[in-house]
């Protein structure tokens, strides 16, 4: 009866050890998402900062229109830029006024980051305790 008792708890064990482990991948993920989407938007930042002190009205320049390829292109107004704020809804603002919404995304992003690297932490101290606690059971038997 003692076995058959410590069966379902180690039974019960592994199932939360790969429910955690499940999430834990979630959060790497999800981690590795953001981590792009900030990159992306501080390259966008950098560029704006760029264009700023150094583009002038009818300068050229290179413009990516997908993938590897580029057009030539002349900046008509380089002190405003369009932002796109939803699928929907793009606003004209300036280059400083662009680059403090930018830096905004970048401190939620990093925000995030914190905290899924909290969660993470804790999962991981979860599965190591679960995987001390298996390998006891194991020894046990």
């Amino acid at each position: 009866m003692i076995d058959l008792e410590d069966s379902r708890e180690t039974q019960q064990q592994l199932y939360k050890f790969r429910y955690l482990k499940e999430q834990r991948d979630m959060f790497q993920e999800q981690i590795e998402i953001i981590n792009a989407s900030r990159a992306n938007i501080v390259n966008t930042k950098t560029t704006l900062e760029n264009i700023k002190s150094g583009v002038k009205e009818n300068d050229e320049i290179l413009f990516p229109i997908g993938g590897i390829v580029n057009i030539k292109a002349s900046i008509k107004e380089p002190e405003k830029v369009l932002l796109t704020v939803n699928q929907d809804v793009v606003i004209e603002k300036n280059i400083d006024s662009a680059v403090e919404f930018l830096e905004k995304i970048i401190e939620q992003h990093n925000k995030q980051i914190e905290f899924l690297n909290n969660q993470l932490q804790n999962l991981n101290l979860s599965l190591s305790e679960i995987s001390k606690a298996l390998q006891r059971d194991i020894i046990k038997k």
